[in-house]
C-alpha cells in the first residue's frame, strides 16, 4: 500500500526542514493515529471545519493551539482545514512554541524513538497508544524510501528564461512573419525573467494579461 498523499505533502515539508527519514516517520506515525491524515476531522469523527471543542486536524490540535491554528491560517489567507495550512502550522509550532519538541525529535534516530518523543513532547495525548504509533512509524518509514534523495525547497519557484519566453511567443503567436518575429526577439535585453507561478510559458495565449504586459512595446508592429 502506498503512502497517503497528505502524508507525502507533510513528509516533503519536513524533509525540506532537515528532518531525517526516521524523524519524519515518527511524526507521521503519530498523525496516522491522531487523524488518519485527514486535516478536516474533528475529535469524535465529524468532518468539516474546526468545532472549537476537542481536537481538530492532523495533530488533533485542541484548546489554545487549535485557536492558534485558525488564526495562523486566517493570517495567511488559508483554510484552517487545508493540508497546506496545517503543514505550515506544524513547522511554525516546531520552530516556535514547540521548539523543545523540535529539539527532542532531532535527537532521535529510529522511527520508533521519533514517534515516542513526538508523542511525549508535541502531541501530549491523553491516550498514548505508544506501541501503535511506533508500529505505524516503522511501516511509514519503509514507504518513505522513495522520498530520499529528493530535495524540496519550501516555496521553490522555477525560473522561466525571458529568451525562451520570447522565442515561444514569436513562434506561436506571431506566426510566420519573420520581420515581426525578429523585432520580438530584439526585445530580449529589455524584458526581465518571469516565474512560473506568475506566468506559465507552457500555456501561452494571446489573451494572457501578463503576456500583454510584457509585449506592450510591440504595439503597432
Amino acid at each position: 500500500m502506498s503512502l497517503d498523499p497528505n502524508a507525502v505533502i507533510i513528509a516533503k515539508r519536513l524533509q525540506a526542514q532537515g528532518y531525517t527519514r526516521g524523524q519524519i516517520a515518527g511524526i507521521l506515525g503519530n498523525f496516522q493515529l491522531e487523524s488518519g491524515f485527514n486535516p478536516r476531522i474533528n475529535e469524535g469523527g465529524k468532518v468539516g471545519g474546526p468545532l472549537g471543542v476537542g481536537g481538530f486536524g492532523l495533530a488533533q490540535w485542541t484548546g489554545g493551539r487549535q485557536k492558534n491554528l485558525v488564526n495562523f491560517a486566517k493570517q495567511k489567507g488559508l483554510d484552517p482545514g487545508s493540508i497546506e495550512a496545517q503543514a505550515d502550522f506544524l513547522i511554525h509550532e516546531l520552530q516556535g512554541p514547540e521548539k523543545r519538541a523540535d529539539q527532542s525529535l532531532r535527537g532521535a534516530v529510529s522511527p520508533e524513538e521519533s514517534a515516542r518523543r513526538f508523542l511525549t513532547d508535541f502531541e501530549r495525548a491523553g491516550v498514548p497508544k505508544t506501541e501503535q504509533r511506533q508500529q505505524a512509524a516503522r511501516q511509514i518509514y519503509e514507504k518513505l524510501g522513495a522520498l530520499e534523495g529528493q530535495t524540496v525547497t519550501p516555496q521553490q519557484t522555477p525560473q522561466v528564461d525571458a529568451q525562451q519566453l520570447l522565442k515561444v511567443f514569436a513562434g506561436e503567436l506571431l506566426g510566420s512573419n519573420p520581420s515581426v518575429g525578429s523585432k520580438v526577439l530584439g526585445l530580449l535585453g529589455e524584458l526581465p525573467p518571469v516565474t512560473q507561478n506568475v506566468f506559465d510559458a507552457g500555456r501561452l495565449t494571446p489573451q494572457s494579461s501578463y503576456l500583454m504586459q510584457l509585449t506592450r512595446p510591440l504595439t503597432g508592429l
